[in-house]
């Protein structure tokens, strides 16, 4: 039986017991518990029809058996690569120190580095590694279905045992048998443990290493202490008197770490109930335990060194079997960096607020325990090595609080202490670093000085600007009225980073259960029956070779990006890329083509649920996961005034970024922050002799596609025509874009003089506008009265407007460019919209349709790449831009079919170029990437947000709701269209010639030169002019009403005249306070002399 027929049994059998279960079991904690290993009936799920992908992950990665039971999943068998691991290199660690930022997703790396070290800015320790990957995180419900939305205890379990289990599960299975872990397979070959976190040392993930229990509640021996978690018929087992392993604490001291250091001592002096000899079920045990002793008092007659203070753990300065480490310095959680800062309704409006520290009483900081850790547990006379696990916790907990200070301070400790364990890594020589999170969470980084319908809180950087951080996963009444009100995890894929000894085998697309085997494949340590990979490494992969040694030093853009002071610079080209113009210098090999896919607004979030939905929690994206290279950017833009950082960019700036290496203001297209205009690929390109090309599934005068074609102050100056242009495109400053004010002209009439060979998109209502200024530009003739698509033929250009019409295209060069205009704007989205509820979206979840109004008309977009490289193929090499546009703009109307149809649209598209490549040998370099994060998260079912979410039927048969909470409100007409984009830093990916040079941690305009230099452009010295052909023929402000207005159009907030606007708006808020104000008074009068 295959999967995919296996999960249509899922669906279909036991329908009445399975809705029972349905209900009963969608819930953190087990259904049943102990001893019986009898198998769960899987639940009812509702059919998958519709369009979509099926499963295409592992094939052996599913919980319901042939007869339609729950089975226990066995290590492997969830992990793309199978047991066996990618196999990029096979260097043997000696030692690994496996460092997790607890909740610490894109969002919280990217808030963090933005208040810590300015958005230009690098940390010392998370930004230093080459090799960066993203894995997957999921979970398993005891009923078999696939929860996309984990807990620490089921994530920790992925990588510590190699399985997939069910959320508050603690290194068992399905069944709730124990699975051996990474500690004791590592003891069991002689190695010395470590076990470091800054939460109670019971908690999630510091007890994945060490403990088995069928709940992460069950931290000691007395079960009516604990969690009510961990409590009841269905929990009893766990208990040792009742014949079960034990508490977590217990079961702490019977594993016998050599270090032990974190919070939880309140746990530990919790009486111990059964004595006798201690129990691990995979590790002989010399624990004798007492009746009527705490657990801590047993531990200290077990040989256990005890310290409580920062002070006594410095003087420590040995630990081993004999006389293991356990250190506890608080009763709960250790305390926090900074003191906490409490999102609210209004707080994106407020007065940016600066972070303050507290006095954390006494404890040591988490470098301090690592440093104390690794100088403990190293023995560089032992043939043998060590396993030390690390956790920052509370990035979590004050995520989980809305306490943005709390967070970074957190993300803080743990860069510091990454840039510790690196430190000993260099010196060693023989040290895996590995540095990853357990699951995403509910931060985001929104416009700044805007309110929404989530709560937020606005900081006050070190840079000395302002950003904005919203928590929308939970209603925002409930935050404001509980206390302990609690933010959701996000199921976004996240970020694992990897350096030393088997470093490049994070690289790429995985699944969390893929680290388990990195660890223990590098040392040597796998025992696990074979299990061969669900899909093939690809070659090109295995011949890179990581290394910090072994690229360029980062630059310090810091210093070079900004605007300083009242000097006059403006940052150009180079100056804000974090390698310069130079780049990282990984991969020196020299590419003939170029094919750059945007997914605009597809941040890790996007890509997560459109895997999910399309191809299942544990499928690929065949395109976009295929790719080999991965790495991390930076998006922000730059203020148009003070020339410091906008820590949310918009689409304009963005594209601006890789198009020309420079740095602009939101709006802004293809200029510097001050308006001068820069060379980008395509005219970089074309200067080169090379063939170009421009496909977008937007209008093709949309911002990404108009980055490569254009130069414009604004991104909305579509059409010659002043007064049919969107208001952003009007007012004082803006009329000398125009021609016949001798600006560059008009984005449509741009991209007919840019002439690409090919461009393809929407957008044909606004080359039907008239043409204001005629002459000759470039050996072109413009007719004055003639719209621009008349303009566009008269020169040569071959136009077509739909995909037959296309598909008949035999050629497309200087003399014949191709214009492919096929929608009066936007192209109609493959999926009809869904739309969100305010409510939380229970019941049966939905499936994608197909939207009528696209047409076999309008080309896929997969159609428009394969025909673009057909005719842009030729001996001097080409380079052509594709993107698909509505992944971002579904993202704004809350629809997530569209999105997901979209991001759809993007991977067949990379598929089909992959494919071209395979036959043409030709070697391409390929790279696809997003131009900014958007507002949709993965939220766990059945449950409020702040927002707005829906809910549907994924390609497992498994309900997925999306939440989508940055709008102003959630009536219609703000969170129907005006949901925001988010600060996320984005993953990038790449392969052939130059491919390696997209790892690690770059930012946006560092892509530029991963392109230019790949392709040997010249960036300073080619002979391109980008001055105005025409003088001016009219003066002065042009009239007109304000034409067309989009949901961009708010987005768009930088002008070349932003003081005077302030000035007008100012000034205009004071004539109306004045009105009112004299209003109000008359009133009086009159109200005064009628009583008299």
């Amino acid at each position: 039986m295959t999967p995919n027929e296996r999960r249509t049994r899922k669906r279909t059998t036991r329908a009445v017991m399975g809705g029972f279960l349905t209900a009963a079991l969608a819930v953190t904690l087990p259904a049943s518990a102990g001893a019986d290993t009898e198998r769960l009936p899987a639940a009812d799920k509702a059919p998958v029809t519709g369009p979509g992908g099926q499963y295409n992950g592992p094939e052996k990665c599913n919980p319901v058996a042939e007869d339609g039971t729950v089975r226990a999943l066995k290590p492997g068998e969830c992990a793309q690569f199978g047991t066996v691991g990618q196999e990029r290199t096979d260097a043997q660690a000696r030692n690994v120190i496996l460092i997790i930022g607890d909740g610490m997703g894109q969002q919280e790396i990217t808030a963090a580095r933005n208040y810590l070290k300015g958005a230009a800015g690098r940390f010392e320790g998370l930004d230093a590694f080459t090799s960066t990957g993203a894995y997957t995180h999921h979970s398993v419900d005891r009923d078999g279905s696939f929860n996309y939305v984990t807990d620490s205890a089921a994530s920790a379990t992925s990588w510590t045992t190699g399985i997939k289990t069910y959320n508050g599960a603690v290194g068992v299975d399905l069944e709730q048998k124990p699975v051996e872990n990474l500690l004791e397979k590592a003891k069991k070959a002689g190695m010395r443990t470590g076990n470091v976190s800054t939460s109670e040392i019971q908690d999630a993930t510091p007890a994945a290493l060490v403990a088995h229990a069928f709940n992460r509640k069950c931290y000691g021996p007395q079960e009516e202490e604990n969690s009510k978690a961990c409590q009841g018929e269905a929990f009893a087992a766990q208990y040792r008197h009742n014949g079960g392993l034990g508490s977590i604490s217990e079961q702490i001291i019977d594993a016998r770490p050599d270090v032990t250091l974190g919070g939880g001592l309140e746990a530990f002096n919790q009486e111990v109930i059964h004595e006798g000899e201690g129990k691990s079920p995979f590790l002989p045990t010399t624990t004798t335990w007492t009746a009527g002793k705490t657990v801590l008092d047993n531990a200290a007659d077990n040989g256990f060194t005890v310290v409580r203070t920062a002070a006594e753990l410095d003087s420590v300065t040995a630990a081993d079997q004999d006389s293991p480490l356990l250190g506890l310095f608080d009763d709960g959680n250790m305390k926090t960096r900074y003191a906490p800062s409490k999102a609210t309704a209004d707080g994106g409006s407020g007065r940016p607020l600066e972070c303050e520290k507290q006095d954390t009483e006494g404890q040591p900081e988490l470098v301090d325990m690592t440093t104390k850790a690794i100088e403990l547990l190293d023995d560089p006379d032992s043939d043998k090595g060590f396993l030390l696990q690390v956790e920052s916790a509370s990035i979590d907990k004050r995520s989980h609080a809305a306490d943005a200070c709390g967070m970074i301070g957190e993300v803080e400790r743990l860069d510091e202490t990454v840039k510790a364990a690196l430190d000993f890594a260099e010196k060693d020589g023989n040290t895996l670093v590995v540095v990853t999170a357990d699951h995403a969470h509910s931060t985001e980084i929104i416009y700044d000085g805007q309110n929404s319908v989530a709560a937020t809180t606005r900081l006050r950087t070190g840079e000395g600007s302002s950003q904005t951080i919203a928590y929308g996963s939970l209603p925002l009444q409930e935050l404001a009225d509980n206390p302990k009100a609690s933010q959701q995890h996000n199921g976004s894929q996240l970020r694992v980073a990897a350096h030393g000894p088997g470093e490049e085998n994070v690289i790429g697309q995985t699944d969390q259960t893929d680290l388990f085997f990195t660890v223990a494949n590098a040392l040597r340590i796998n025992d696990v029956p074979t299990i061969e990979a669900s899909v093939p490494t690809e070659k090109s992969a295995t011949t890179y070779r990581a290394g910090t040694g072994d690229r360029n030093a980062p630059a310090d853009p810091l210093a070079t990006c900004y605007k300083v002071g009242d000097d006059g610079f403006v940052s150009g080209p180079g100056d804000c890329a974090q390698f310069a113009k130079e780049g990282q210098g990984l991969d020196d090999e020299k590419a003939k083509n170029l094919i750059l896919f945007i997914g605009d607004g597809m941040g890790d979030s996007e890509i997560t649920s459109a895997r999910d939905y399309l191809h299942g929690a544990n499928g690929r994206l065949p395109g976009i996961d295929a790719l080999p290279y991965t790495g991390y950017y930076t998006t922000f833009a730059l203020d148009p005034e003070l020339g410091g950082p906008t820590y949310v960019t918009d689409s304009a700036a963005s594209a601006t970024g890789w198009a020309t290496g420079t740095k602009t203001y939101n709006g802004g297209l293809g200029i510097r922050v001050d308006g001068t205009p820069v060379p980008n690929i395509i005219e970089l390109a074309k200067a080169k002799g090379m063939k170009t090309g421009n496909v977008t599934t937007a209008e093709i005068q949309d911002a990404t596609p108009a980055a490569v074609g254009s130069h414009a102050l604004n991104r909305k100056c579509y059409g010659p025509e002043y007064d049919k242009n969107n208001k952003t495109c009007q007012g004082e400053g803006f009329e000398k874009q125009f021609r016949e004010y001798g600006g560059l002209g008009s984005i449509s009439e741009q991209l007919i003089d840019t002439r690409a060979d090919i461009t393809l998109g929407g957008g044909a209502k606004y080359f039907g506008q008239t043409v204001q200024a005629g002459g000759d530009w470039d050996g072109h003739t413009w007719t004055k009265g003639d719209s621009v698509l008349d303009n566009a033929r008269n020169q040569g250009f071959t136009v077509v407007t739909s995909a037959d019409e296309l598909d008949a295209v035999n050629e497309a060069d200087q003399d014949a460019p191709v214009l492919g205009l096929f929608a009066e704007g936007n192209l109609p989205r493959i999926w009809e919209q869904t739309v969100p509820t305010v409510e939380p979206a229970v019941g049966q979840g939905v499936r994608c349709t197909e939207n009528p109004e696209r047409g076999d008309e309008v080309p896929s977009l997969a159609q428009m790449t394969t025909k673009a490289l057909d005719l842009l193929r030729n001996d001097n090499g080409f380079l052509v831009q594709i993107e698909s546009a509505s992944v971002d703009k579904a993202n704004h109307d809350a629809d997530i079919c569209g999105q997901i149809g979209e991001a759809r649209e993007l991977d067949e598209a990379i598929q089909a170029a992959r494919e071209w490549v395979k036959k043409s040998g030709e070697p391409t370099l390929i790279i696809t990437t997003a131009d900014h994060a958007h507002t949709s998260q993965i939220t766990a079912n059945d449950r409020a947000t702040a927002g707005r979410t829906t809910k549907l039927v994924t390609a497992d048969g498994d309900e997925l709701t999306v939440n989508y909470a940055t709008a102003k409100s959630n009536d219609d007409e703000e969170a129907l269209g005006s949901q925001t984009h988010t600060g996320a830093q984005l993953r990038v990916a790449a392969e052939g010639p130059g491919a390696a040079n997209v790892v690690g941690q770059i930012d946006q305009t560092d892509i530029h030169y991963v392109i230019t230099n790949a392709l040997d452009l010249d960036t300073d010295g080619a002979d391109i002019n980008l001055a105005a052909r025409w003088e001016a023929t009219e003066t002065g402000t042009p009239g007109g009403d304000t034409g067309d207005t989009a949901t961009e159009a708010r987005e768009t907030t930088g002008t070349p005249t932003g003081s005077s606007a302030k000035m007008w708006i100012a000034l205009g808020f004071l004539a109306l306070v004045i009105l009112i104000a004299v209003t109000a008074f008359i009133s009086s009068r009159r109200r005064s002399n009628a009583r008299g």
